[in-house]
């Protein structure tokens, strides 16, 4: 894990968000728009509202998936987000993961799990208060943060 000389932690992915109107086919349709230029998703988030709904992805391809859902007429955006893979050790699942962000009075605004072509026991895109400060406490406890290239 690389860090600056203040301790930032530079493994992060780049998640994009973007909004659809709550008719029936538009995910299949913006999914098939991103898949047909190459953009492969390994994680969806979908958080339905009235009459929208909010879409997360974690892609190879971030910047693409900006270019093209913009050209489509998606409103979005990208943010850095923490990739963690939790260790396989019996006692160490989400629970425990939150607990530890818990003690480090760290907030967590939303999380979701996604595939990892890496075989971790599993990965969540975690967006909290400090990323900083979820990086220093979750490393040294077994967790891996995944950067960008390794989706």
């Amino acid at each position: 894990m690389q860090e600056t000389a203040h301790g930032h932690n530079e493994r992060r992915i780049t998640q994009v968000t973007f909004f659809l109107p709550n008719r029936l086919g538009t995910l299949r349709q913006a999914v098939a728009r991103l898949e047909e230029r190459g953009v492969r998703l390994r994680a969806i988030s979908v958080l339905d509202a009235a009459d929208h709904a909010v879409v997360r992805i974690a892609t190879n391809n971030p910047a693409g998936a900006v270019a093209i859902l913009t050209e489509e007429g998606y409103g979005c955006c990208a943010t850095e987000v923490l990739a963690v893979a939790l260790p396989r050790d019996e006692g160490f699942g989400v629970g425990r993961m939150l607990s530890q962000l818990y003690a480090a009075e760290v907030s967590v605004d939303y999380l979701y799990s996604f595939h990892d072509p890496l075989g971790h026991a599993a990965v969540l895109a975690l967006q909290v208060d400090s990323q900083d400060m979820a990086a220093r406490v979750l490393t040294p406890r077994g967790c891996t943060l995944l950067g960008q290239d390794e989706l």
